[in-house]
């Protein structure tokens, strides 16, 4: 009984592998892509190492054939089933509707805090608060938008609070402003209201200094967190002239506040909605694992490859990875906490 079953087996793999054989010589034919701009081109919403105009085989059936237009960085895109050998020319006519993405910047007027030297404030002034949400816009502007080749669109609402906020001590020389300090002050602050939430607040203020080695802090994982929602704290050092230390910031390191936003997004959220990301880098965070593929300080083509998903997979011939347009078109974290 046993031989008699294995035999048929045999039989039976050897008719699906004659078939198989016939199908691999007509499933897939040949894809002709060019576009108005000269763009890399993504094939159901991966990069395929091809730039416009390009030939290449897709397998037959329902495609979505995109490209990323360097020119003008938008997203052109198409939806279309191959049949047959195909000519394929994207112009701007296919340019989706952008997801919209909702932030909220919070500026904090004063931090108190014990700090080394004892209990003291940090504030800013009005036109100080003023001059770091330019430096936000710019930022949206000149990354957020470009580095998602336009399929996202930042809605971005600013409040400014006036009540001075007690600083957490994480260490002796650690500073943060937790997000419950944000919430009992800003009740909208709810799953489902925004992406992500930015809170700017003053390092250091004449002899009073919370000054400790980071920029900013991020929490990774947006919907396990009460809030369900990326929430991101900067501490700036303003200095004497906070309008010169944010150009020193967009001429040496422009990239501050996306890398910020990218790790709310990039650690695990992009992954649970089932995106490919690079692999972590030695502190066990995905965004930092610059180095490793290769990248180099200020990191900016880090961030616009992470962001489009062109980081090259390590070792692993012509694929990559990151998180990719069609990924930013389809979910937003403020829906997924609404979802879930």
């Amino acid at each position: 009984m046993k031989k008699i079953t294995v035999l048929f087996l045999a039989i039976a793999f050897g008719i699906m592998a004659c078939d198989t054989n016939t199908d691999k010589q007509t499933s897939s034919h040949l894809l002709k892509v060019t576009a108005e701009e000269q763009g890399h081109i993504y094939l159901d919403g991966q990069y395929t190492g091809y730039t416009t105009p390009a030939k290449f085989k897709v397998s037959k059936g329902e495609h979505v054939i995109s490209v990323t237009a360097e020119a003008s960085k938008q997203y052109l895109r198409q939806e279309l089933t191959i049949s047959e050998d195909t000519e394929l020319h994207l112009t701007m006519q296919d340019v989706p509707e952008p997801k919209v993405w909702k932030a909220l910047w919070v500026g904090v007027q004063e931090v108190t805090g014990n700090s080394v030297d004892g209990q003291c404030s940090s504030s800013f002034s009005q036109e100080e608060l003023d001059a770091g949400f330019d430096f936000f816009q710019w930022s949206i502007d000149n990354q957020f938008h470009p580095f998602s080749y336009n399929t996202t669109k930042w809605e971005v609402e600013r409040v400014d609070i006036t009540t001075p906020i007690e600083l957490h001590k994480a260490s002796n020389t650690w500073f943060t402003l937790e997000p419950e300090s944000i919430t009992e002050l800003l009740p909208e602050v709810k799953p489902g209201n925004y992406d992500a939430v930015f809170v700017f607040w003053r390092e250091s203020d004449g002899d009073c200094s919370f000054k400790s080695s980071y920029f900013g802090l991020a929490w990774t994982d947006p919907i396990n967190d009460p809030i369900k929602t990326g929430y991101i704290t900067i501490k700036f050092d303003a200095g004497d002239d906070i309008n010169k230390n944010i150009n020193w910031y967009k001429e040496n390191d422009p990239g501050v506040w996306v890398h910020e936003w990218l790790h709310t997004v990039g650690e695990n959220y992009f992954q649970d909605c089932g995106e490919r990301l690079p692999e972590k880098g030695g502190d066990g965070l995905v965004l930092h694992a610059a180095e490793k593929y290769k990248y180099t300080y200020p990191w900016m083509d880090w961030y616009a490859d992470f962001m489009s998903g062109r980081v090259k997979d390590l070792g692993a011939g012509n694929t990559y990875c990151g998180i990719g347009p069609e990924a930013f078109l389809k979910y937003t974290v403020r829906e997924s906490a609404l979802s879930q």
